[in-house]
């Protein structure tokens, strides 16, 4: 017998799952992403997707056909085959890419992240998610919103209309495993932000303008599905069927998958060399 009062100390907190964690991550990295930078280039992302869709078709009603050309399903294809668009959606991925594992890294809490019970896998979707979603946003959501209003002013019928909003789903897919998978990549290298946006711009826009160059010298276009760009166009264009892009869109679907594999595996054996600390 004790003459001592009994301790009763209270029980552990029940940890969180991994699936929470992950969705907290996921949650948070969306949020911290929401700067007025991504907001604005969203905005003329939209602007450039959406208003040539409805003039196009709002001024094929009066003028005479065929001067505007045809306007089926090619006509979809015509906001996102220029430069602007590529040019806006490479500069969003870069900014909302630039810091998604960089800045763990620099601040060390990558260490906190990977804790048990969640693992590199989680870290490695909840992160990647995040900027998918943004991508989603100037990739996708564009086109849809401008398919939607040419479907509500008449301009087009819904069968048009929903192979339209399929394709920029296709086409989403694409850009959006491939663009995130390489900024992904570069955030895990570096612990400087800038550095890993200027890495992915460089990588994407860079590759564009060496590969188009490369291409004019020698006549060969093989050149070009080394462009993560140029793929995405050509994807694009074979699900549009628009005419005018020299690449398979089959071949360039398969180089962007191959992209986002290599960049993915490499971002996640960069994130199984990251000490983990035990809770």
């Amino acid at each position: 017998m004790t003459i001592f009062a009994p301790n009763y100390a209270p029980a552990p907190p029940a940890l969180e799952s991994r699936s929470k964690r992950a969705l907290a991550i996921l949650g948070h990295q969306i949020q911290v992403q929401s700067g007025v930078l991504n907001i604005v280039l969203l905005l003329f992302i939209f602007v450039v997707v959406v208003a040539p869709l409805v003039v196009t078709f709002y001024l094929s009603q009066f003028l005479p056909s065929g001067i505007l050309g045809t306007t089926g399903l090619s006509t979809f294809y015509g906001p996102i085959g220029q430069q602007v668009w590529f040019i806006l959606l490479i500069i969003l991925v870069s900014s909302a890419g630039a810091a998604v594992i960089a800045r763990d890294v620099a601040t060390k809490a990558m260490t906190m992240y990977l804790a048990r019970p969640i693992r590199p896998i989680d870290y490695l979707g909840a992160k990647s998610g995040a900027l998918a979603f943004w991508v989603f946003l100037g990739g996708v959501l564009p086109g849809w919103v401008g398919t939607v209003i040419v479907l509500a002013l008449g301009y087009v019928s819904l069968p048009l209309a929903l192979e339209a909003i399929a394709g920029y789903f296709v086409i989403g897919v694409f850009s959006i495993t491939a663009f995130t998978g390489l900024a992904v990549f570069f955030s895990s290298l570096t612990p400087r932000s800038t550095l890993a946006g200027a890495a992915t711009f460089g990588a994407l826009l860079g590759s564009d303008v060496v590969m188009g160059v490369l291409s004019g010298i020698s006549g060969k276009v093989v050149f070009l599905y080394a462009s993560p760009v140029q793929d995405v166009l050509a994807v694009a264009a074979g699900v549009f069927g628009a005419s005018g892009n020299s690449l398979n869109p089959w071949s360039s679907g398969v180089v962007l998958v191959g992209f986002a594999v290599a960049a993915f595996g490499l971002a996640y054996v960069r994130l199984l060399r990251t000490q983990v600390i035990a809770e």
